[in-house]
């Protein structure tokens, strides 16, 4: 976020040369960078895909955050956005908030009048364009010298960006939400001429910017398969069936023509980009949720899956919150939830672009390698996964590269890896680049070429013979282009004598292709596959049981000898396989098979749950309860898990362990729950014997959204009962303080509630509880009973408040809890507290008593906030007084005012209450001649004073100074805009994206501090700038100096290597001048700016 480490700033590379990465202690091949667009322009790039010539789709964006809106800059719309459940809501919503006769001073914020009619609404959402464009190297020369716009005109109100691009069999296909496009060049121009939309029904909410659909891929079932952030899914396929996700992200998949469309997993945050390892397992990288110390998540995707994430999470703030309070981000530990599929491994910030080495690309050191992208950090990284009973470990990993901030990758023919390079941070200033990354001299030099050569000449004219041996080539593109077009040739005896080769990579194939012919209705297929799950290999079995999974009418009694299979993988494969074929006669091997398994076992655990969903009824499940292990009713809850029938899960919350009964409460609640479930729930808070938090917020909570007089009496119970844990009765009593006014947003999960009314609510019977709450021994608990009664107005003691408010050592939020009580039901009684209260050493009980004061003596108030402003020794009590002038309306306030703004003018006046002035100034400026001219030499001043300050920034360098630490702490961990939380740490807490700040007050001023906040690459310290050092040999070397002599200069890249150059091989050095920090003059107001410089200015010790 800040300007004095800039290890990740965004580089300004000179064309055509070459970043070289020392090697790693695995020794693969040092890769080289070089610029491949050239001196072509790519602006603002996201997405790359190669044609069979090498031809290169990039997309461009356009409309991000500028016509596709970003929540975090549009935070009073959230409760709205997270309940929408189509795209319709999104759009009628649109047409409801921005329509022409909407205040315009507020849309003027949100969306520019970019159609120049004088209006900010939602038609100009529809004016800017996302785009496609070719990029070819036509000399091959081996730099890009062609480019050319294919395809334009995706601009409706709903329309989000440009993520992904997939050229496939002549098409090019592109996600741009919330449509899955088909575009076709059918006269060879090289502009798209036909274009469908296949599938639509995605981003569902405003959401994050860059939680988009993208990672278009083909899968090697021949499908097209392509991942959405958390925006949501909602759409019926072509096929009639529904697929409601609209609270998640996932990876769907449909047939090239766009049917048979599915969504293949879901509970993913923002998986930008996919890939299939050789035998056809798909991986992806998702990224964060910029919570404090949460980090990103390797993941291993499969069929159904839920990895846990849902967007309502996002806006928990500093309430309870199931991804962190539950710990669904990490990977696996005992008592995790049971529901999730959870990581791997957490990995690094921003992943974004991620591909696989199809087997000969690069170098043989590269081989069987996963490539990833960290965006806008610019970092790039390459990992293995390696078989680990039904999942899979991250092996090998290390980085490849840093400096070049690139967004998608893909293989180019040529076996190189391609990226498109957008600039850090993401700007649209319509620039951008596309990097090439190689292996010099690599030992795969000639494999390549002939790799390149056949992907151009392609596979519809070769005899079945040579097809036959391409299943088994070294390159996947060209053993999935062989079984494609077997495929297409309606090849079954080709593929059938394939399943015998001696080649492990021509049987898979020819199982993959025969899964296509058997999809399409072709027995003999079918058949051919049905016999390979008796194969003595077991990835055979493992694949035949994967592909027989997608083939209609096929009967899951085949599967069962597998449930027995010693290898996990080929069990987890059976029970995938059963999940959607059906067996009655799998109910008991798979409940043994259940019972059997280890907590640990997450994926064989998941299939399981799966199975006996499919192929037992709910009876039959809740019946095998009683005869299970802990795992086993783990896994039952799990596959009762969105049943109809509450009273299947019923019996679980009464289970011996927490455990289970926890797991069967998050089946209940969460989610889409009944009025049923509810109930089911809420009964069970006056009976059971658990206490855990998550087991018991959920059971309060089924009773607060019911709302009956009946949950009524189960909450206030709970809330009574001295011996529950203090922060769930303080729980229970906020939920009473709400009853009548539920929130809108869940208090356990984050949902948009839409609460039935009326409710029901016994005030006789609050007061009561309420009053002996308030002077119970804990002053927490007191606070919230005495909040909750003035929030639903059952009057207190007065003289138990006052006594409460007078006791100096008492907590402060009790106080303030009691001075507000006072308030609101007795003034006589507050009059009498008020005096004191204004004098209190506690600055924040001083400032409510003080705002009483001036409430109920308005005819006194500017005398006494003008008294404040000149005898108060507290600065906040003097901003407080100074913003409540803004609200006067008499003649002492508008002189003072004036006063104080010819001090501005003058620069005489405190620079801690400067800005304060100015924003009280501006309330009544336009009714006060005086005021406005006052205002206006003011504001004419400060720009002359900072005029060497750009004119973006002036208006902020008033925040200097009077921020509040505390404030700032809380903007740098949670706001949604500023997001810093998610590149820096202080200490331990936060991102490895960008610098630690502990300690960076120390040797820096608030001057700097400012700066670093609103212009963050004005003055970039020598001591964190990267540098780039142009070699004789025509490379480039990037890190920080960290020494020079005479001789040589040392370096540190940015995984810290140390590395030495020669003076003499030094040719020129480049300084980084630019930070992939946006200003936070876009996100953050003046007074927001101040507190956070304020809380930087605490970090003095590290």
């Amino acid at each position: 976020m800040f300007a004095h480490l800039r290890l990740i700033a965004a580089v300004t590379f000179i064309c055509n040369l070459s970043v070289v990465i020392a090697e790693e202690p695995t020794n693969p091949t040092p890769l080289r960078y070089t610029k491949w667009s050239g001196e072509i322009n790519v602006p603002d790039p996201v997405a790359i895909s190669f044609d069979n010539e090498g031809t290169a789709y990039v997309t461009q964006t356009m409309r991000r955050k500028a016509q596709d809106l970003d929540i975090r800059n549009n935070r009073d719309w959230i409760t709205n956005d997270v309940g929408f459940q189509s795209v319709e809501d999104r759009r009628n919503f649109y047409h409801q908030r921005l329509a022409p006769n909407q205040d315009q001073d507020k849309n003027r914020k949100r969306v520019a009048d970019l159609n120049q009619d004088g209006s900010h609404d939602w038609h100009d959402l529809t004016v800017i364009s996302e785009k496609i464009h070719t990029l070819r190297d036509s000399d091959n020369d081996g730099t890009a010298d062609t480019f050319k716009l294919f395809a334009e005109d995706f601009r409706t109100e709903v329309t989000g960006i440009a993520a992904g691009v997939l050229w496939f069999n002549g098409d090019v296909y592109t996600t741009i939400a919330p449509d899955l496009w088909r575009l076709r060049d059918t006269d060879n121009d090289g502009v798209a001429d036909q274009r469908e939309t296949i599938a639509s029904g995605f981003a569902i909410h405003i959401a994050y910017a860059g939680h988009d659909m993208h990672g278009l891929t083909v899968g090697p079932d021949g499908k097209i398969y392509w991942s959405i952030g958390d925006k949501g899914i909602s759409l019926t396929s072509r096929e009639g069936k529904r697929f409601h996700y609209p609270n998640q992200g996932g990876v769907m998949r449909c047939d090239p023509d766009g049917s048979n469309f599915e969504v293949f997993a879901h509970g993913l945050r923002n998986v930008q980009e996919l890939a299939f390892d050789q035998y056809g397992n798909l991986f992806g990288v998702d990224n964060d949720a910029d919570q404090p110390s949460e980090k990103e998540r390797f993941v291993y995707i499969v069929r159904d899956m839920d990895a846990g994430w849902r967007c309502n999470y996002q806006y928990r703030g500093s309430g309870f919150n199931p991804w962190t309070d539950e710990r669904l981000w990490v990977p696996h530990f005992d008592g995790q939830p049971s529901y999730i599929l959870p990581t791997i491994k957490n990995y690094i910030d921003g992943p974004a672009g991620f591909a696989f080495n199809p087997g000969t690309a690069l170098s043989s050191a590269y081989r069987d390698y996963f490539f990833l992208t960290g965006a806008p950090g610019g970092h790039q990284f390459a990992f293995q996964a390696k078989p680990a009973g039904a999942s899979f470990t991250m092996e090998n990993e290390h980085a490849i590269g840093s400096g070049i901030p690139l967004v998608g990758i893909n293989f180019g023919p040529d076996g190189a890896l391609y990226g498109v390079d957008w600039g850090g941070g993401y700007p649209l200033n319509q620039s951008g680049a596309v990097w090439k990354i190689d292996a010099p001299d690599s030992d795969l030099a000639k494999i390549r070429s002939e790799v390149a050569k056949q992907i151009k000449n392609g596979f519809s004219k070769l005899p079945a013979s040579q097809l036959h041996r391409l299943l088994g080539h070294d390159d996947q593109r060209i053993r999935m282009g062989a079984q494609f077009e077997l495929v297409n040739q309606q090849d079954i005896d080709t593929l059938q004598r394939a399943l015998t080769s001696e080649s492990e990579m021509t049987r898979v194939h020819a199982v993959w292709g025969l899964g296509q012919l058997a999809r399409g209705g072709e027995s003999t297929a079918t058949d051919a596959l049905i016999s390979m799950l008796d194969s003595a290999d077991a990835e055979m079995r493992a694949q035949a049981a994967r592909t027989l999974t997608d083939i209609h009418g096929v009967d899951g009694a085949i599967f069962l000898p597998l449930l027995h299979d010693d290898s996990d993988r080929v069990r987890f494969m059976a029970m995938i396989a059963l999940s959607k074929h059906a067996s009655g006669n799998a109910v008991e091997p798979l409940l043994g098979l259940s019972n059997s398994l280890a907590e640990s076992e997450r994926y064989l655990r998941f299939a399981a749950s799966r199975a006996l969903r499919n192929c037992a009824t709910a009876e039959q499940l809740t019946a095998a309860r009683d005869s299970s292990t802990l795992i086993g009713r783990l896994n039952l809850v799990v596959a009762l898990r969105g049943n109809d029938s509450a009273r299947s899960l019923e019996p679980f919350l009464r289970d011996p362990s927490e455990q289970v009964a926890t797991e069967a409460a998050r089946a209940l609640h969460d989610d889409f729950s009944s009025d049923e479930q509810l109930q089911v729930l809420a009964a069970a808070l006056s009976t059971t014997e658990h206490s855990g938090e998550s087991f018991v917020r959920r059971l309060l909570n089924a009773n607060y959204r019911l709302g009956g007089r009946e949950q009524f009496e189960s909450v206030i119970q709970y809330a009574s009962q001295e011996a529950n844990p203090v922060s769930l009765r303080i729980e229970a009593i906020e939920m009473l303080g709400s009853w009548m006014k539920p929130d809108a947003l869940d208090r356990v999960d984050g949902r948009r509630r839409y609460t039935k009314l009326p409710r029901e609510l016994d005030y006789q019977r609050l007061s009561a509880v309420l009053s002996k709450l308030a002077s119970e021994n804990h002053p927490k608990l007191q606070s919230a009973a005495i909040d909750a009664a003035a929030r639903t107005n059952t009057r207190l003691s007065a003289d138990s408040l006052s006594e409460i408010v007078r006791t100096t050592n008492q907590d402060v939020e009790l106080r303030i809890a009691a001075l507000k009580t006072l308030e609101k039901q007795n003034p006589e009684a507050l009059k009498k507290v008020l005096p004191a209260a204004m004098q209190d050493h506690n600055t924040s009980l001083q400032l409510n008593a003080i705002h009483f004061h001036a409430k109920h003596h308005a005819d006194q108030a500017e005398m006494f906030l003008t008294g404040l402003i000149s005898e108060s020794k507290k600065m906040a009590v003097k901003q407080y007084a100074i913003a409540a002038l803004g609200k006067q309306h008499g003649d002492a306030s508008e002189q003072r005012l004036i006063s104080m703004l010819e001090q501005i003018a003058s620069n005489t006046l405190s620079s801690e209450i400067t800005l304060d002035v100015l924003e009280a100034a501006a309330q009544r400026a336009e009714k006060s001649p005086a005021i406005q001219a006052a205002f206006d030499k003011a504001n004419a001043a400060i720009d002359q004073r900072f005029a060497s300050t750009p004119e973006k920034s002036r208006p902020f360098m008033v925040s200097r100074d009077g921020g509040d630490p505390a404030k700032g702490k809380v903007l740098f961990n949670t706001h949604l805009g500023a997001q810093c939380i998610r590149c820096h740490k202080v200490g331990k807490e936060g991102s490895d994206v960008g610098p630690n700040l502990l300690g960076i007050a120390s040797t820096k001023d608030r001057d700097y501090l400012l700066q670093s906040v609103i212009a963050p690459s004005k003055d970039i310290d020598k001591k964190y700038q990267t540098q780039s050092f142009l070699l004789d040999s025509g490379q480039i070397v990037m890190g920080l100096v960290k020494s020079e002599s005479e001789e040589e200069t040392i370096i540190s890249d940015s995984q810290g290597k140390e590395i030495r150059l020669s003076n003499d091989e030094i040719e020129d050095v480049s300084k980084n001048e630019v930070s992939i920090m946006p200003d936070m003059t876009d996100v953050l107001t003046r007074k927001e700016v101040r507190d956070v410089v304020a809380y930087l200015a605490t970090l003095k010790s590290k």
